[in-house]
């Protein structure tokens, strides 16, 4: 404990400070996802207060405990965007407040160190250990102290050891002269600052939880402009197709593909092609052998309330996936395609995600199997120093597959290029 003179003290200020995190360890991957200070006098009057969510860049850990979702923190501050802010709260105080203080601290320490950042000697007051232990709610309830709001807020918890740190004090006087000393020389940051967001701040309603597709569509135009760019429709159905390959769609790729749809300006309408068209693409690859499993069928009802389409809707898209199959098995190649290429009973593999449609749809891998097998090819999954052709989506792939060919000697063709030597028209 530092020893100043008596002219150096000052009347001493507490930084009440609760945080709520991901989990218990900071010394491994827990993070804050939300932080309080109450800054008191010595008869527990409050002189500022702030707090704010955190988004933690991880999972948020145990919701059943702090009340907060993914969703509710996708778009909150990270921690070094609050701090400057924080530490101007700060200013002034002599002593540090918790109920296990010694937890919240590991994780303030922990924080500030992720930034390069000690965090100041200070003194350390617990009201868990004044008040002889247990849980804030249980010592609160003892001294018929109530919680204005949810227990497990920070906020609401900071300024519930505020007030059981002023009953304790009641006690304890001598509790205010031994923090009564010069104040804690808190850090200085150039780290900008934006608002925080508090609880308050989040729309909390009991209605069912929105689809994917109904947090899209009013942010989308009712109708498609003239000179739509169809790059930005087969853009945003390659990211659909890559963030749902999972079978997965949590709020920072739900988020991501909203921001990007509204900034390529796709419309509504163009919108739900592309997630029925997406549908579609699962039921062919579930029809292309001829049976859809149990498991298949579930994992298109999964995609379905992913994307928010009815199930009513469900059976119609199939049978247009069934018809679209037989359409293309049932194409009659080029009269000219083969003899000129040469390509009649070679073998071909796929590799990369298709860029080019046919008739409207866009051209997935059972639908290009299937292309060359009616056209006389004989479509094969790997790469083996006997194959013939490699198709890929960009010749300059770096895929493993590409690779081998490429060890191989084995001829790589754009997709566009096959898809013209065979006399199919794509777009």
């Amino acid at each position: 404990m530092h020893n100043y003179d008596l002219e150096d003290r000052q009347p001493p200020m507490f930084a009440v400070i609760d945080v709520e995190t991901t989990g218990l360890n900071p010394y491994r991957s827990d993070r804050l996802v939300e932080v309080a200070v109450v800054v008191v006098d010595s008869t527990g009057q409050t002189i500022r207060e702030f707090s704010s969510l955190i988004n933690p860049e991880r999972d948020v850990g145990p919701t059943r405990i702090h009340g907060l979702r993914a969703r509710d923190l996708l778009n909150a501050p990270k921690f070094h965007e609050i701090l400057s802010e924080i530490l101007q709260v700060l200013e002034g105080t002599t002593a540090v407040v918790g109920h296990q203080i010694r937890f919240d601290m590991s994780f303030l320490i922990a924080e500030f160190s992720r930034l390069g950042l000690t965090f100041p000697e200070s003194k350390r007051i617990c009201t868990m250990e004044l008040a002889g232990g247990g849980s804030l709610s249980r010592v609160c309830s003892q001294f018929g102290i109530e919680f204005c709001g949810h227990a497990h807020s920070a906020l609401v918890d900071a300024k519930a050891t505020a007030q059981l740190f002023a009953a304790l004090m009641q006690d304890e006087p001598s509790l205010a002269l031994e923090a009564a000393s010069r104040a804690i020389d808190w850090p200085k940051t150039t780290y900008s600052s934006i608002a925080p967001l508090t609880r308050e701040h989040l729309i909390r309603d009991e209605l069912p939880e929105l689809t994917y597709l109904q947090r899209l569509v009013p942010r989308m135009d009712q109708e498609p402009e003239p000179s739509l760019n169809h790059g930005a429709i087969l853009a945003y159905s390659t990211l659909l197709a890559q963030v749902l390959e999972d079978r997965q769609l949590d709020n920072d790729e739900g988020q991501a593909l909203v921001e990007l749809a509204t900034r390529w300006s796709i419309p509504r309408s163009e919108i739900q092609a592309v997630h029925r068209d997406f549908l579609r693409r699962i039921e062919i690859a579930a029809l292309a052998d001829g049976v859809v499993t149990e498991d298949e069928r579930k994992d298109i009802h999964r995609v379905a309330m992913l994307l928010g389409i009815p199930e009513s809707n469900l059976d119609e898209i199939l049978n247009q996936a069934s018809q679209h199959l037989q359409d293309v098995r049932a194409r009659k190649p080029h009269p000219q395609a083969l003899i000129s290429t040469n390509l009649f009973g070679k073998t071909v593999c796929f590799t990369g995600e298709f860029q080019f449609s046919l008739d409207g749809q866009f051209i997935t891998r059972d639908i290009a199997t299937a292309l060359a097998e009616s056209n006389g090819l004989i479509p094969v999954r790997s790469v083996t120093k006997k194959l013939n052709l490699l198709v890929a989506a960009d010749p300059l792939s770096l895929s493993g597959k590409a690779n081998k060919a490429r060890d191989y000697g084995i001829d790589i063709w754009s997709e566009k290029q096959f898809w013209q030597c065979l006399g199919i028209l794509v777009r």
